[in-house]
């Protein structure tokens, strides 16, 4: 589920007709850079995982997580009733699950419902500075490297994913 599509972005910006398919490519680029920058995609997906239980936690692959839809505990194949969700930590209650290997199914990313305002407003500004730049050399004039202003910058700097 794409949690914002170059459908909304038309409606936003009212888009001439003609230039459509120019535009439709320009907001995947510019969708492309925003996930490239971030070091995650941003639609809502379902994701399997296994991993060991090392201080009563486990670090899960995909931040925003929207729904853990299952733990189980593989060494005594029980479903783990109780956790804690903090970004893509998750804490275990259970002490008993230390060194266990657990099996985690859980959505991750965005939806229409749950992208950040400032997020939908990075991704319409980063697709107008992309469409002005394309622009720039299609009319040939002096090329100037693309550079991504603070506030964009900032803004992505908050959803990006932190190395452990």
């Amino acid at each position: 589920m794409k949690p914002f599509t170059f459908e909304e972005l038309q409606k936003i910006l009212e888009l001439k007709a003609e230039e459509l398919e120019t535009d439709s490519l320009i907001f995947a680029a510019t969708i492309s850079y925003i996930e490239k920058l971030l070091g995650y995609t941003l639609d809502d997906k379902n994701y399997n995982e296994l991993h060991t239980v090392k201080d009563c936690m486990v670090f899960t692959e995909h931040e925003n997580i929207s729904e853990m839809i299952n733990i189980i505990d593989m060494t005594t194949k029980l479903r783990v009733p109780n956790c804690v969700i903090d970004g893509h930590r998750i804490l275990f209650i259970d002490p008993k699950l230390e060194g266990h290997v657990v099996f985690l199914n859980y959505n991750a990313g965005f939806t229409e419902e749950t992208l950040p305002a400032d997020l939908k407003e990075v991704i319409v500004k980063l697709f107008l500075l992309k469409k002005k730049d394309f622009i720039k050399q299609t009319n040939l004039d002096d090329e100037t490297g693309f550079e991504l202003p603070q506030d964009i910058q900032s803004v992505i700097n908050l959803y990006r994913r932190k190395c452990l």
